[in-house]
């Protein structure tokens, strides 16, 4: 009868920790007696996977709607080689509110249903291809805001060179460069790299090194704008004087001028977003990796913090074709054209419409 009690005893154990839910993150310390609360951790899960259900069809539809307007192009305005900065963005974006962001949605609320940080299959299949997916996309829209950062750099500080440093292939290359890079780095955790040397690599080599990049680059930008807009006025003020003493038409340089002072403060806007919403990921993975967390309920918070961080870059997702429409007088008008499927019909004023950049 002694094996039969035992197996018994051993059922009845099995049975109580299948019952345990997230009491296995519990502190293995005996010597501890403090009590860890789960509730904001969990709460966390909640509240940023209701977030997340927001935000998707927001991102879906706004990028699907700056994509088809690029697409239709009724103003003839979207024709310089930066446009596939906007749309390679603005396909990342699109991925991320279409792929990405609902497979988060089901795997944080499963947490916050089971009450357990491992909810089992299929939610860990889905979160992980979702990881992979924001990695390669996020990572890649680091390199694209710093190449439209450059790209309108050179368009407003050296106008004569544009048309031969800026072109078509080259925008096409950096935009397939990124993807591919980050494509191959994250598949570098199936070979023999160790995820935590990777992970941090990637810490200093992207995110943060990309990052001090994209600020130093957008404060270059933001200085010669300054001095760009002054000599728009200057020039702007002598251009009136001609007009009323000669009876001149000066429209379509000060046309031009306008879209390019347009784009360059949505390219300042976009990097300072970008900005904004990845420090705090920053400074929650340094804490993670450089800080030591002595009990179980300092790690969930991180953890839960860092969640938060991560949500400030969907919010930037999110933002991103709004921008457009915000900043950009011709976007505008050829969204309208396209709801109103008008596209095919280009009138004189049309044709005259200049590139947002520099030709």
């Amino acid at each position: 009868m002694k094996p039969l009690i035992i197996a018994s005893h051993r059922h009845q154990l099995h049975s109580i920790i299948g019952r345990k839910r997230y009491d296995v993150m519990i502190s293995n310390s005996t010597n501890s007696s403090y009590s860890t609360d789960y509730r904001f951790y969990f709460y966390t899960q909640l509240a940023t996977g209701i977030c997340l259900a927001i935000l998707s069809p927001l991102t879906i539809t706004s990028n699907m709607l700056l994509l088809l307007t690029i697409f239709k192009d009724p103003l003839k305005c979207f024709r310089a080689p930066a446009t596939y900065f906007i749309i390679a963005l603005a396909s990342v974006d699109l991925a991320t509110g279409l792929l990405v962001e609902p497979f988060f949605i089901v795997y944080r609320v499963a947490r916050y249903v089971k009450w357990s940080g491992t909810p089992g299959e299929p939610y860990y299949t889905l979160q992980h291809f979702g990881v992979w997916l924001s990695y390669v996309g996020l990572n890649a829209s680091f390199l694209l805001v710093l190449g439209l950062i450059l790209t309108q750099y050179i368009a407003i500080t050296y106008p004569h060179h544009y048309r031969s440093e800026v072109t078509t292939r080259r925008v096409l290359a950096f935009v397939g460069f990124s993807l591919v890079y980050f494509t191959g780095f994250i598949l570098l955790q199936f070979v023999v790299v160790p995820k935590e040397t990777l992970f941090q690599v990637d810490l200093h080599l992207h995110s943060t090194l990309i990052t001090v990049l994209i600020i130093l680059s957008s404060a270059m930008l933001l200085r010669s704008f300054r001095r760009f807009a002054q000599e728009s006025r200057r020039l702007g003020g002598l251009r009136n004087l001609e007009n009323r003493v000669d009876g001149g038409y000066a429209g379509k340089p000060r046309t031009n001028r306008i879209s390019e002072k347009q784009f360059t403060i949505v390219t300042l806007i976009l990097s300072g977003i970008l900005i904004v919403s990845s420090l705090p990921h920053l400074i929650t993975v340094h804490l993670k990796f450089y800080t030591k967390q002595e009990t179980q309920q300092e790690k969930l918070d991180l953890s839960a913090a860092l969640t938060i961080a991560d949500e400030m870059m969907f919010v930037k997702v999110a933002l991103d074709a709004f921008i457009y429409a915000w900043r950009l007088t011709k976007y505008r008008r050829s969204l309208k054209l396209v709801l109103a499927c008008r596209s095919n019909q280009v009138t004189s004023e049309t044709m005259t419409m200049e590139n947002f950049t520099v030709e």
